[in-house]
């Protein structure tokens, strides 16, 4: 996914969840209360990355051509 949005020039931040245990006990918060995590929690053994937030959407994404289709319906490439 960072290649899409380097590839499109969008500015975002990139965070690791295994540098630091804080910043994998803020993910595993974000997995446990978001609703787009539900299926995760219930019904599945992945750990649902990677994910991208766009204005306080949780989003998974599920291969580059789904970013790619972010990138337009969020506007979020700059013209």
């Amino acid at each position: 996914m960072k290649e899409v949005l380097s590839k499109n020039e969008i500015k975002y931040a990139y965070i690791d969840v295994c540098e630091s245990v804080g910043t994998l006990k803020k993910f595993l918060t974000l997995r446990d209360t978001a609703d787009v995590y539900k299926d995760i929690r219930e019904n599945s053994h992945r750990a649902g990355i990677p994910c991208i937030v766009i204005d306080n959407d949780v989003i998974l994404v599920d291969g580059p051509e789904q970013m790619q289709e972010l990138i337009e319906q969020y506007h979020l490439k700059e013209n």
